[in-house]
């Protein structure tokens, strides 16, 4: 939220500043409420921020439980978007521990080829055609999840299983869409590639959200 930014703060504590400093002629009183009221803004801000590691370092440790083997997560903490559309599907737990393990992985597996791919660590040309079939397979994976869930959850919990299966497919395909053309933009404005593995028939300029 914007109100837990440290620049929104500077910009409040400058307005605060102007306002109190034509209307009150002692500018040492001015600085003096100034100080006071950042000093707290700022703490609210800290503690809100500590909070907030708190919670996300929590939810890591959770999906590491989740997991059937002993392997850590170093790369999904890097989006913490895909961390969420993972607990939103964390009943399927219940039913298929083993699943839901394996999508954890997967998710792991794809920010790591993500984030090699753009830190130069892993050659593009090469990786690329192993991030959509990870990306596929995490898509297969999810619609299969239909078939493990019963409906009952929305009588029991008034949820509904489907619908959020449903939008967590949807909302995933859109967010590695967004990183498959910062892969592809990468490649070709970085590397000079206009084509590559998947893409070899489609021309750069359109290779767009329409394509996956």
């Amino acid at each position: 939220m914007i109100i837990y930014n440290y620049y929104f703060a500077i910009l409040i504590l400058a307005v605060i500043f102007f306002l109190l400093s034509t209307k009150n002629p002692s500018i040492l009183i001015t600085i003096i409420i100034i100080i006071i009221v950042g000093y707290y803004y700022f703490n609210y801000i800290q503690n809100y921020n500590d909070k907030l590691a708190v919670y996300d370092k929590n939810q890591i440790a959770t999906l590491e439980k989740d997991i059937d083997t002993d392997k850590s997560i170093y790369y999904l903490n890097n989006d913490k978007y895909m961390i969420n559309l993972l607990f939103n599907i964390r009943f399927i737990k219940i039913f298929d521990s083993y699943k839901f393990s394996n999508l954890i992985v997967l998710f792991e597996k794809l920010l790591k080829l993500y984030i090699f791919m753009l830190g130069d660590h892993y050659d593009i040309n090469v990786f690329f055609s192993t991030f959509i079939n990870t990306r596929t397979e995490i898509i297969k994976e999810l619609y299969s999840s239909y078939l493990i869930t019963p409906m009952k959850l929305k009588y029991i919990y008034n949820l509904n299983p489907y619908d959020e299966i449903k939008k967590t497919i949807e909302d995933f395909k859109k967010h590695t869409r967004g990183m498959i053309i910062i892969l592809e933009r990468y490649a070709y404005q970085k590397k000079g590639i206009y084509y590559l593995n998947d893409t070899k028939y489609k021309p750069f300029e359109n290779n767009n959200l329409e394509v996956y």
